[in-house]
């Protein structure tokens, strides 16, 4: 009897160990997933100081190197779609004349850009 009350205690000690480290492993989890969304709203704050949303062209303008991107249909900008002034269409500035506070905002990165050094 005392064998059999012997091994369930050291059964009983093993499923606890067990349970709480599976505790531990999803407090962990739940902490890198909170580190991580964190992380992704501090990028957009400081995306949010660094880019301009321009909807009529749907696009963002990186007003540290005044190049533009598309934005893609999450709403994020595609860094691999990188354009300047120089390349824009007809169509794109047709587009961004609908809307005069976007077409105030290029106007004056343009102005900025002309500015003699």
């Amino acid at each position: 009897m005392t064998t059999i009350l012997f091994v369930v205690i050291i059964l009983s000690l093993f499923l606890a160990s067990y349970l709480l480290a599976r505790k531990d492993d999803n407090i962990l989890d739940l902490q890198q997933r909170v580190e991580f969304l964190e992380q992704k709203i501090n990028k957009k704050l400081v995306s949010r100081l660094l880019f301009v949303e321009l909807k009529s062209v749907n696009s963002v303008l990186d007003t540290l190197n005044n190049c533009f991107y598309e934005i893609d249909k999450d709403g994020d900008y595609d860094v691999e779609t990188e354009y300047r002034l120089e390349d824009v269409t007809d169509e794109w500035w047709d587009a961004l004349a609908q809307s005069q506070g976007d077409l105030d905002i290029v106007n004056k990165i343009v102005t900025h850009l002309n500015k003699p050094n």
